[in-house]
């Protein structure tokens, strides 16, 4: 799991910002399938609520999810035709400058609209700490530690699976 998060980190720091932010948005879905065995749109809300605290009155755990819907499957970050979609519509992903600026109920094209303006790095070391702290908590729980075992493992040339086969 700690490779998931350092390939986040890795990625901002190299600016590949695009692949920093799809996989943070992924890395609540594991945590929730770690700790329920499978994971939902409302898992996914209820851990990001509980490990992102700081984000309550800006984003919501729904509203997250459904972010994750929208640039997963469709690459936008236009919310409002998913289901989860609670209070947003929109977000405005951000290089630099500002974080958590809501606007809400903003005209666009004739249409009433709400947004949250996000700094990409700082919203991607955000949920990658959670994570992190989380699996901190997370140590103990017997349940988790043999979950975390299935975790995918990129290998190197030379790596045996279970004696069998060797891989060049």
């Amino acid at each position: 799991m700690q490779k998931i998060i350092d390939s986040v980190y890795s990625s901002l720091k190299n600016e590949n910002l695009y692949a920093a932010l799809f996989v943070s948005l992924t890395l609540p879905d594991i945590c929730s399938a770690l700790k329920h065995g499978k994971t939902s749109g409302q898992k996914y809300a209820d851990w990001f609520e509980q490990n992102l605290s700081q984000y309550k009155g800006f984003l919501s755990g729904n509203d997250c999810y459904a972010l994750r819907c929208a640039l997963l499957h469709a690459g936008k970050d236009d919310i409002s035709d998913q289901k989860k979609q609670e209070i947003l519509e929109h977000y405005v992903f951000l290089t630099e400058g500002s974080h958590c600026n809501l606007f809400k109920d903003n005209v666009f094209n004739g249409e009433r609209k709400s947004f949250l303006q996000l700094n990409v790095q700082t919203f991607c070391k955000d949920i990658c700490k959670a994570v992190e702290n989380w699996l901190v908590s997370s140590s103990t729980n017997p349940i988790i530690q043999e979950r975390l075992k299935d975790t995918i493992e990129i290998r190197e040339p030379g790596y045996t699976y279970k004696g069998l086969i060797r891989f060049r």
